[in-house]
């Protein structure tokens, strides 16, 4: 069968590519809400006319916050408002294309052709979705009051606890990753070899809700203190380490966008020779919650249909808005 038949003879939804292997390790990676009301918030304001703006949306619904007690006047306290109301978030418009040859040889070997190019596409998703998140992360470690600078200090076990202090009692649960570059692991690594342990081709178990559960995700290999998964990408600087809580991210997409799998065929192309092409698209938001997308200043963020990688590492695309005990996200800054 050919790409051509694979695309063109199917009913391709926005979300086909969602059950690819790779797609589908990522929505389960314990980082990402995508069934919240605030995704679906999210979700509801997408649409094709604002692909190339901001929308505002509801921000994050914690849920816990102090009382008001014995005033009738307010439901939300002051110290915490800024939790509950509403936030801009990105909406980002990818389309990527690839030549035939790159896939076709899979394809007529396979009698799953269908599979084949899904798992194909996804894994490219994927790898956008991990770039993306980590990007922002490392760009959010400029915003001071989430990071712990021990400046000339070098990593130990005690630094990783200090850094939790930034949220105080709300850093002592929910830490579902770490995450670093390869040279900064194996500085860790050498500074706290007993901290780390190594699990490729094993299961990782945690419990959630008294229920042992497998975690999935980027795969990892590592793990910190017996329980946290160790996320290495070299997307991230030297000297930073990302403590990072589930739900840290909402990720949703329009589900009926039109011809998320696309294919073209140019017979004048290539000087004559002709030129068969298939691609895919996504109109979709990955946003950090308990932040505010403010992009940098002087740029038109509205002229194009998202960020670029480098723009969401170099910071000031985000602000915190809400306290930082709050931040699904804080950060050790320590010196190989």
């Amino acid at each position: 069968m050919t790409i051509a038949q694979v695309i063109l003879n199917n009913n391709w939804k926005a979300t086909s590519v969602n059950k690819s292997t790779a797609v589908n390790a990522v929505l389960e990676s314990g980082i990402i809400a995508t069934g919240s009301q605030d995704a679906q918030d999210m979700l509801n304001a997408i649409n094709e006319q604002n692909v190339n703006s901001t929308i505002t949306t509801s921000l994050i619904g914690y849920a816990w916050a102090e009382g008001n007690i014995g005033n009738s006047t307010s439901t939300v306290p002051a110290s915490l408002a800024e939790a509950f109301t509403e936030a801009k978030v990105k909406v980002n418009y990818i389309n990527q294309w690839w030549g035939v040859p790159t896939i076709q040889k899979d394809l007529l070997a396979s009698t799953t052709p269908n599979l084949v190019v899904n798992e194909f596409i996804g894994r490219f998703w994927a790898e956008t979705y991990n770039k993306m998140m980590t990007s922002t992360i490392t760009g959010l470690a400029t915003i001071t009051a989430l990071v712990n600078d021990i400046l000339t200090g070098t990593f130990t076990a005690n630094a990783v606890l200090d850094t939790m202090l930034i949220k105080g009692d709300m850093g002592m649960k929910g830490l579902n990753t770490m995450q670093c570059n390869s040279a900064t692991f194996i500085s860790m690594k050498k500074k706290e070899p007993a901290m780390f342990t190594q699990t490729f081709g094993d299961p990782i178990l945690k419990v959630v809700g008294g229920t042992e559960t497998y975690v999935r995700g980027k795969p990892t290999g590592w793990l910190y203190d017996g329980y946290v998964r160790v996320i290495i990408d070299d997307t991230m600087v030297n000297g930073l380490l990302a403590l990072v809580d589930e739900n840290a991210f909402v990720l949703v997409e329009k589900t009926n966008i039109e011809k998320p799998l696309m294919y073209k065929d140019d017979p004048k192309g290539g000087n004559g020779a002709g030129l068969e092409d298939f691609g895919t698209k996504k109109l979709f938001v990955v946003h950090p919650l308990g932040f505010n997308f403010v992009g940098v200043q002087g740029t038109t963020y509205a002229d194009k249909g998202g960020l670029t990688m480098a723009e969401l590492a170099s910071g000031s695309q985000y602000a915190l808005a809400v306290d930082k005990k709050l931040s699904p996200i804080t950060f050790l800054k320590f010196t190989l």
